[in-house]
């Protein structure tokens, strides 16, 4: 059957759209934000662009790349200018671009805030993690241009203050290098075992806000963090931020300010030591002084321990002797009393014959007494007996007379208590009768 539908092979129509794509658009710009951003060995970028759904592939090689003077990385928005190409064997279509430009600030912004964020509930910048900068560093480690008046205002500083050493790590501080050139740098100083520095400064003078995008890059930030020396942040003027100073232990406001921050006057040292001999010496000569007249105060209270012992065996002596003349005064005493008493058997007797009458007699009166008021409280124990037996219910019952109480044994003291048809019991004198009212008439 023939058709008027042109027929193509695949290598043919692939040619076709490769050359219709690239003869329709050529050289172009293309606006979008950056995603599965990676870098080459090499140092070729590859990265896609999207917007909401849509996504285009897209390349930098080497030499286009090293051009770039911003960090790039994942959410940033820019504009890419290059030429769309395609591949025929898979019939897929890139841009590869000879240019990036950041899109607009209010994009990185926000990129920027999102990153911070994300560091800030991942806990990168507690102030627990913060370490201690040393009050006296004997190395200052420097990461920063090696050209430039940051370098030259730093070593000022830092010889007009204290004698403190320098280790320079150059690296650059703008552009795409400055992300791995300031990690190698902190890598460099965290793992020297000889001369290592007991703090880092990270420094760069003023700049752009896209000068100073390198300062807020994720992997920078992670391995500060992740530094065992103390990082003291001293980027831009003291109105420029970036999250370089959030994670850092100290943010320095300027790069001078940072040795001012870290590092002690020396003439101020000297003043402190000269002014705390002096207060040593005087201390010192005041505690001596303050002993001796101690010494001399307590020399008062001090006896020879000779005259204590003489002391203390003439009381011996003293005590001895007079005990000995109280128990031989005591002994002639009591042997006086007792030759001096005289007993009269004869009185003695009457006297014990008198008391045993008089005991006798005293016996027999009280157990008369007493055997009185038990009979008088037995009769009246028997009388109020008879009169609780008398005036107990039962011996009403006795005379004939009932108790009503209900199936429950409660007493019924009223026929309007007591209903037809109810069960009753009747209490009599020897035992209850079980009841039930019929045809009940109440007045």
């Amino acid at each position: 059957m023939k058709t008027n539908i042109p027929e193509y092979s695949v290598s043919q129509f692939s040619r076709s759209i490769k050359l219709i794509i690239e003869d329709a658009f050529g050289y172009i710009r293309i606006k979008g934000e950056i995603s599965n951003f990676k870098k080459s060995s090499a140092g070729h970028l590859y990265f896609n662009l999207k917007e909401n759904d849509s996504l285009i592939s897209a390349v930098c090689f080497k030499n286009n790349a090293s051009l770039i003077n911003f960090a790039v990385a994942d959410g940033l928005e820019i504009c890419a200018s290059g030429k769309i190409t395609t591949f025929e064997g898979r019939s897929n279509y890139q841009i590869i671009v000879d240019k990036l430009e950041i899109s607009g600030i209010g994009a990185i912004l926000e990129m920027l805030e999102k990153r911070r964020q994300k560091l800030l509930n991942e806990g990168l910048f507690d102030i627990k993690h913060k370490k201690k900068i040393p009050f006296f560093p004997k190395i200052i480690g420097v990461i920063t241009s090696e050209t430039g008046a940051v370098i030259e205002d730093i070593k000022v500083r830092v010889s007009s203050r204290c004698p403190s050493h320098i280790l320079i790590y150059p690296s650059a501080v703008q552009g795409e290098k400055a992300v791995n050139e300031i990690i190698a740098g902190l890598n460099y100083f965290n793992k020297l075992k000889n001369n290592r520095p007991d703090v880092i400064i990270i420094a760069r003078g003023g700049g752009s806000f896209e000068d100073l995008l390198p300062f807020n890059d994720e992997q920078l930030i992670r391995a500060v963090f992740k530094s065992e020396i103390p990082i003291v942040s001293a980027i831009g003027h003291e109105t420029d931020n970036s999250l370089l100073d959030l994670v850092a232990d100290l943010r320095a406001p300027t790069p001078t300010a940072s040795v001012e921050l870290i590092t002690p006057i020396l003439s101020d040292l000297k003043s402190n030591l000269l002014f705390y001999e002096e207060k040593i010496n005087f201390l010192s000569k005041n505690f001596i002084e303050q002993k001796k007249i101690n010494l001399i105060n307590i020399q008062k209270y001090i006896f020879d321990p000779r005259k204590i012992l003489s002391n203390l065996e003439d009381k011996f002596l003293f005590n001895l002797n007079k005990i000995i003349y109280l128990i031989d005064k005591n002994f002639k005493d009591s042997y006086q009393k007792i030759k001096n008493i005289k007993i009269d058997i004869n009185n003695f007797n009457d006297k014990i014959k008198f008391l045993e009458q008089k005991n006798n007699y005293l016996f027999e009166n009280i157990s008369s007494k007493i055997f009185n008021e038990i009979n008088q409280k037995k009769i009246s124990f028997d009388n109020i007996s008879k009169s609780l037996k008398s005036l107990h219910y039962k011996e009403t019952l006795n005379r004939g007379y009932a108790i009503i109480k209900s199936k429950n044994s409660q007493l019924l003291t009223s026929a309007s208590e007591i209903k037809n048809n109810h069960k009753i019991l009747i209490e009599m004198f020897d035992g209850e009768l079980p009841a039930e009212t019929i045809d009940l008439k109440l007045n």
